[in-house]
């Protein structure tokens, strides 16, 4: 009788791409977790940093942040996390009024704890959203004061309820770029964090997260917002030995392996870019073979992946470009590194894509502010990453 093969079994996907999903391993951020246990320890003694996480899209802004929120529940304090929804409009009650409900909401307290603020709130109209739903005002033409009075007295009417609970309770802001169109906000938090009262009486350490570009307008020279808001943690792409033990340690126990020249390629076309890494290995993982994933199944993987994120980005951002400004793009996807003016324009030439005449600088600087390419130095420039260059190319 012959005897039948065994079945392997695999378990299920590990990686996790979709938004709001937390992958499996958090490595590879040992510099930014000192950066906040050192600024915890300064406010167990009452000097408070309030800092900002600043990173591109995708890069783990929101993973940290949740990472610190698991350190600091874990040490028995009590942490919010609120995200900042885009604001459009110029008026300063929306934002105000958001953080006063969102803040007590997220905290892990029953809300008998909270009656006395929530008496506070319904006290100017507005009703603290305990399950679901958005908040809501009874009367919105009710509260006519100044928001940052109405910020400043929630702060402190909340800390005096859950004063007896802890000594520090962590607010992380994810996605503050989203106040953007409402810069007068973050001059209105600094100006409550900053006030003596809230100071002496209360134990709020405030964290925010934001794009490089929503936060830019800060980083002009002795500009109040970014002094205060330091130290200033800046995330980066994780490095190649961390990217490995995260595939391995993501791995464990599933039945599935990437060989050595996929874990390669991974880098290769990620630059260790959390985001990415997770889209890109969980298409290989469904590329497994009895548990193993191999090289000659990696180009099917990365196809969806480019697919995806040009759903989700990539289409966007390449459509900001002329059709001119996409040729160059092109030049630039085939050559991915970094490139000076002269070569490029002698690449553009020579494809007729400009003549000498044309006002090549003028075009290289309307890219650069696009966000489209990076100009690393004086006169040298480069694509943003190796998936938008695979992106592009294939587009051609």
């Amino acid at each position: 009788m012959q005897e039948q093969k065994k079945i392997k079994i695999v378990g299920s996907n590990p990686f996790t791409s979709k938004s709001g999903m937390e992958p499996k391993v958090f490595l590879g951020r040992e510099k930014e977790l000192e950066i906040f246990y050192n600024q915890l320890e300064r406010a167990r003694n009452k000097y408070f940093n309030h800092f900002i996480i600043l990173g591109d899209w995708g890069v783990g802004k929101t993973t940290l942040l949740k990472e610190y929120k698991k350190i600091t529940q874990t040490q028995g304090l009590l942490t919010s996390f609120v995200s900042i929804r885009e604001y459009t409009e110029r008026e300063l009650l929306s934002p105000t009024v958001q953080l006063i409900t969102h803040i007590p909401r997220n905290l892990p307290v029953k809300f008998e704890k909270l009656k006395k603020f929530s008496q506070f709130l319904n006290g100017l109209g507005i009703t603290l959203p305990v399950i679901g739903g958005g908040i809501q005002f009874k009367d919105k033409e009710r509260f006519k004061g100044d928001p940052q009075l109405l910020l400043l007295d929630a702060l402190l009417k909340l800390w005096d309820e859950l004063k007896t609970e802890v000594k520090i309770i962590l607010v992380l802001l994810d996605d503050v770029h989203n106040y953007q169109h409402i810069p007068e906000f973050l001059t209105l938090l600094k100006n409550v964090l900053s006030d003596e009262e809230v100071i002496k009486k209360t134990g709020f350490l405030f964290v925010l997260s934001s794009t490089y570009k929503g936060w830019s307008q800060f980083m002009e020279k002795n500009h109040p917002i970014g002094r205060y808001f330091i130290p200033i943690v800046r995330l980066k792409n994780l490095e190649k030995p961390k990217v490995w033990e995260i595939l391995d340690r993501t791995l464990e126990g599933t039945g599935v392996s990437f060989g050595d020249g996929v874990k390669e390629m991974i880098f290769e076309y990620t630059e260790g870019h959390p985001f990415q890494l997770q889209v890109l290995c969980e298409y290989l993982y469904e590329n497994q073979v009895e548990g193993k994933v191999r090289t000659d199944s990696f180009e099917s993987a990365l196809n969806r992946t480019l697919e995806d994120l040009g759903d989700i980005m990539l289409d966007y951002l390449y459509n900001l470009a002329s059709e001119k400004e996409k040729e160059v793009l092109k030049v630039m996807a085939k050559i991915y590194e970094v490139t000076d003016h002269n070569r490029l324009l002698k690449q553009c030439i020579n494809r007729n894509i400009i003549s000498n005449k044309s006002p090549f600088s003028a075009l290289l600087n309307r890219l650069v502010k696009k966000e489209l390419i990076i100009k690393t130095e004086r006169g040298n420039y480069k694509l943003p990453n190796r998936i938008f260059a695979e992106y592009i190319s294939r587009r051609s």
